[in-house]
């Protein structure tokens, strides 16, 4: 996206998020064409498999992998992506979002005529009530720092009654949101699952029983069995979805997944291809015009617990930072990506080619732990998922750090458990996690990752690190109103967290999928997973108009 200088506010660059975005390559097939653009067939059903059920079906609470790819089906938002690129559009809003002079005004209206899946009118009153809800620490949304700079969001947290000064409701199909301060990526904020639109007063039963404006409607959840939703036959955007049901298989191991799609009796894979199976797939001849690649924006590292023996000590920190082989450690996922220079990925804007991390040095990090108190190591416990590449990278991880004298207990847990204890203060001293972008600006990283507003039960900022200049220079991009002077920031936020060592970046990572052979029209997107309401099964009854 071309540098666009403003007067004093982030106008011209909010709006040039709305229409434009920062776009990113098609989804590339094995053989270098691109995804399937056939005609879509109108029908079937498509079932998918995952190892771990969803946490909730609440888009304000949702942030594991599962729980996404259903908030994309079950619900609508003012503003998606287009496709497989990062260019924000119009989804049940009708137009970019009108910016005042000042950009802190964002008025936006709702397409007419838009309908819950019960046949209820979408109201702006509803949207404004979903917002709300984030900010309400009844909710405990993790996501709550992304909608901090809502005017009276800090009043309204204390006496969560009505809205938020910031939030207005012009009439059934207008909405005004005004903002404490400019902020250059609030467009993407708008876009991001947790932003999807609920019924007003609806919040006490979406946990478990969803209800939407999306393609979707969900009809059964049998926890650690099976999800089954169907096509919602009142959506406005038609003719999609082109499938008549999605069926979601749970508790299913991604080595089964993977033998299950190639049999045929999936069609999607929820969780990685196996690391032990990737080169066998990957190569052969048969499955070529299966495989989606795509470079995703995301970081696989380390959090240390700033506010847990021994990780509240700096050295500790520091000498856990020179633990690591990341060049062997990618080897480990058959090189599903690229060695970690520092926190931010490439294609998110403030990424610098700078290298921020250290080189594995275990004479370093002894040194720094006996300067710590810890000359003889000490003894911790790391948590992460039970699925790959965790589990295959773990016994490195619990190697390289043995070197040193530090002694892991490594604890691969299911995600929506992860989710819970690493969010808990007090629980988990280590953790070994990745994140996508929420969308391709670095607040997107600083500010669920690192944040003081993060470092709370609920949230995602693990490490609980809280850094009132860390969090200014974050403030200071999101207002600068240049995308070079924004990146420089974010580039300085980078040196700040990383020379604290709250978190320990290993690697960036790419994603090849194994898709079955009657889908159709698939593509992966950078920030969210699937869209499943754009693909179809090409043995679907008829073909769509």
């Amino acid at each position: 996206m071309a540098r666009r200088q403003l007067s004093a506010t982030a106008v011209a660059l909010t709006a040039a998020l709305a229409l434009a975005g920062c776009s990113v390559p098609d989804t590339q097939q094995s053989d270098g064409s691109k995804a399937d653009s056939g005609t879509p067939r109108a029908g079937g059903t498509m079932t998918v498999a995952y190892k771990s059920d969803p946490k909730t079906f609440d888009p304000a609470v949702c942030y594991d992998a599962t729980c996404w790819n259903n908030m994309r089906m079950l619900y609508d938002r003012l503003y998606d992506y287009k496709r497989d690129t990062t260019e924000v559009v119009p989804q049940i809003a009708g137009a970019a979002p009108a910016v005042s002079a000042d950009g802190r005004t964002y008025t936006i209206k709702l397409r007419p005529g838009l309908k819950f899946s019960d046949g209820k009118p979408l109201r702006a009153q509803d949207v404004a009530y979903s917002f709300a809800r984030i900010l309400d620490p009844a909710t405990k949304s993790p996501v709550q720092g992304f909608w901090d700079g809502v005017d009276g969001a800090a009043a309204y947290a204390k006496n969560p009654t009505g809205l938020p000064s910031g939030i207005k409701v012009n009439s059934e199909t207008e909405l005004r949101i005004t903002l404490s301060r400019p902020n250059s990526s609030f467009t993407y904020v708008l876009a991001m699952p947790h932003a999807s639109v609920v019924p007003e007063g609806s919040g006490e039963r979406l946990a478990r029983s969803p209800l939407g404006s999306g393609p979707f409607v969900l009809k059964k959840f049998t926890p650690g069995q099976q999800i089954t939703l169907e096509k919602n036959d009142g959506y406005w955007d038609r003719p999609k979805p082109y499938v008549d049901k999605v069926v979601e298989k749970l508790g299913i191991a991604p080595e089964v997944a993977l033998l299950e799609l190639q049999k045929g009796g999936i069609d999607l894979m929820g969780d990685q291809i196996p690391p032990a199976q990737y080169l066998s797939v990957t190569r052969d001849p048969a499955l070529k015009s299966q495989l989606v690649s795509m470079a995703k924006p995301s970081t696989y590292f380390l959090t240390l617990n700033t506010r847990m023996k021994p990780f509240d000590n700096p050295k500790v920190r520091e000498a856990i930072s020179y633990v690591f082989d990341r060049a062997f450690l990618l080897k480990l996922v058959n090189g599903q990506g690229e060695v970690a220079n520092e926190f931010l990925p490439p294609g998110v804007l403030g990424h610098t080619d700078e290298k921020l991390t250290h080189d594995q040095d275990i004479a370093k990090a002894k040194q720094l732990l006996t300067e710590a108190g810890y000359p003889n190591g000490f003894s911790t416990t790391l948590f992460t998922w039970n699925t790959p590449p965790w589990t295959n990278l773990l016994p490195q991880v619990q190697q390289d750090l043995a070197k040193a004298g530090v002694k892991v207990d490594p604890r691969p847990i299911q995600q929506s458990a992860l989710f819970d204890l690493a969010a808990t203060p007090g629980k988990a001293p280590m953790t070994f996690s990745f994140w996508v972008a929420d969308y391709p600006d670095g607040s997107a990283f600083f500010n669920a990752l690192t944040s003081c507003a993060a470092a709370v039960p609920g949230g995602q900022n693990w490490s609980f690190y809280c850094d009132k200049d860390a969090d200014a220079l974050v403030e200071k991009a999101l207002t600068s109103g240049s995308k070079d002077a924004t990146a420089k920031l974010y580039t300085d936020t980078s040196k700040k967290v990383l020379g604290d060592n709250a978190v320990v970046p290993l690697y960036y990572g790419s994603k090849t999928e194994l898709i079955g052979k009657d889908v159709g029209g698939y593509f992966m997107h950078p920030i969210w997973a699937w869209d499943m309401a754009q693909y179809w099964k090409k043995d679907g009854a008829a073909a769509t108009s």
